[in-house]
């Protein structure tokens, strides 16, 4: 491996030579005055590049396991041919790839003359530290694995000397109390020391044990076989820990009810169903469930186990690029309608599909093209019992999506989930939702008496597509296909 040029602890270079930006929303200002505070990854790549698109794969799966740590990851292409100047032609590379990171097109190498990078040594990774000093250069093939550990060993110093913001996800002064954007306490630095700042100033005047709590169930272990290492995400009734398993080693998912819905009967009940209804599914396209049991753990009262999988919720995605072209939202919507088709097949109805709820993989050796897991079956329910959607004029799901029988609380069926998936892939493929309003209750009356708009032209869709989408959000449950099924049969 050759010695970059760049030495380490120069500061973050500017972005202001970028030629493009790949990702739509991003707008190009990623500048260092936004990255304060986040470890930050620059690297550079190229779409002819053989060691870039092996590489492209493990740097999404960093990327998506140190979000929750405040780490930025920001892509360079580095053209190695006129060909490769194309934003199309990286804009389909970056699909195959998962490429969710804001990515700014080199066409001319001025941002390699900033990082004083070599364009034919690809790829190669810059980190900066919170305060966007340079920390450490690798590059090759190996580079990814060196850059690492390197960011391992950043984090770890961090935690230990830094109050960081959980909502924001970004490292703040030493002396912070409270975040400046959210407002939200902060994870103090050190595993249960109090912040001196705190200790001796406002010990008395504000909520040290909040300030001081850094989430009690991580080091727990469930059950004597579920290590809990760390939070990857909260719900309304409960929150989903990566645990390693203590007798073979390998990494789960856990989600644990919350505390406050112990006593809850029926909540537990929705639990217990939520687990027998996915543990039923298995599907490539489906998160597998491994196990569920109930505790006398006032911690962890109740926790479904199912495999872990290192992807990025769609909701990122479009974050990032507004939406999909029409090759890669169909290649995306097989994959789903193939797993709640499963669904269906088994009597499962999901009654909160949306992009929140799929996950996107990055492509390994075994596929050329990125994967989709639907999740989160929690309002899942079995056709065999007394179909409805709970008591009589309850509402579940989540408005944007829903159809109009699941918006009146009435009974539903696999129907209503093809609606959902329409709202969704009508939502994928033009960057807008079918349905919007300032409120509720707006959404709802729209779904429930409004067409909705039809597709701009300079989208392209294809007719047969805009046709099955538009069928799939039909006022009346009869009119639409029955199932995701029927729906797949209409697109493909």
């Amino acid at each position: 491996m050759s010695q970059p040029r760049t030495k380490v602890d120069t500061k973050l270079p500017s972005f202001a030579g970028a030629t493009e930006w790949l990702n739509r929303t991003t707008a190009g200002i990623p500048e260092a005055k936004h990255l304060k505070g986040h470890p930050t990854l620059v690297h550079f790549w190229s779409a002819s590049s053989e060691d870039s698109k092996t590489n492209l794969s493990q740097v999404a799966q960093l990327r998506d396991q140190r979000k929750r740590d405040g780490v930025r990851v920001i892509a360079i292409h580095s053209p190695q041919s006129a060909a490769e100047k194309d934003a199309r032609v990286v804009r389909e590379a970056a699909a195959r790839f998962n490429l969710a990171e804001p990515c700014a097109l080199d066409n001319e190498h001025r941002l390699s003359e900033k990082f004083e990078h070599d364009p034919e040594e690809l790829p190669a990774y810059y980190l900066f530290d919170v305060s966007g000093n340079l920390r450490s250069v690798a590059t090759g093939a190996a580079g990814v694995d060196e850059i690492e550990d390197q960011l391992d060993a950043m984090i770890a110093e961090l935690r230990g000397e830094f109050p960081y913001c959980r909502e924001c996800e970004v490292f703040l002064k030493k002396d912070a109390m409270f975040c400046p954007d959210c407002g939200a306490p902060l994870s103090l630095p050190g595993a249960g020391t109090p912040h001196p700042y705190y200790e001796n100033t406002f010990q008395s005047s504000l909520p040290t044990v909040r300030l001081y709590d850094l989430d009690p169930l991580i080091g727990h272990t469930i059950d004597g076989k579920y290590e809990l290492i760390s939070k990857l995400g909260e719900g309304g009734m409960s929150v989903v820990y990566r645990a390693r398993r203590a007798h073979i080693g390998d990494d789960v998912a856990v989600k644990i009810l919350l505390r406050k819905f112990v006593k809850d009967e029926a909540a537990l009940a929705r639990f217990r169903r939520e687990a027998r209804a996915a543990a039923m599914l298995r599907h490539q396209n489906v998160i597998t469930i491994h196990d569920f049991g109930e505790t006398g753990d006032d911690k962890a009262p109740a926790y479904i186990v199912m495999e872990f999988i290192r992807g990025t919720p769609m909701r990122e995605l479009l974050k990032n690029e507004g939406y999909f072209s029409v090759e890669r939202g169909l290649r995306l919507m097989r994959g789903i309608l193939a797993g709640v088709g499963a669904a269906h097949r088994q009597g499962v109805v999901h009654r909160d599909l949306k992009p929140e709820n799929i996950l996107v993989v990055a492509p390994d050796d075994d596929f050329e093209f990125e994967s989709v897991r639907v999740v989160d079956f929690g309002l899942a329910k079995l056709l065999a019992d007394a179909g409805g959607a709970g008591p009589t004029g309850t509402v579940v799901g989540t408005p944007f999506y829903m159809s109009p029988e699941q918006g009146m609380g009435e009974p539903l069926d696999t129907r209503s989930d093809v609606y959902s998936l329409g709202a969704m892939f009508y939502e994928m493929l033009s960057g807008t939702r079918p349905f919007e309003a300032e409120t509720v209750s707006g959404v709802i009356n729209r779904h429930l008496y409004e067409p909705p708009p039809p597709f701009s032209s300079a989208l392209a869709i294809p007719r047969r597509v805009s046709t099955a989408i538009m069928q799939a959000l039909a006022k009346d449950p009869d009119a639409r296909p029955q199932t995701a099924g029927d729906l797949a049969r209409l697109l493909f």
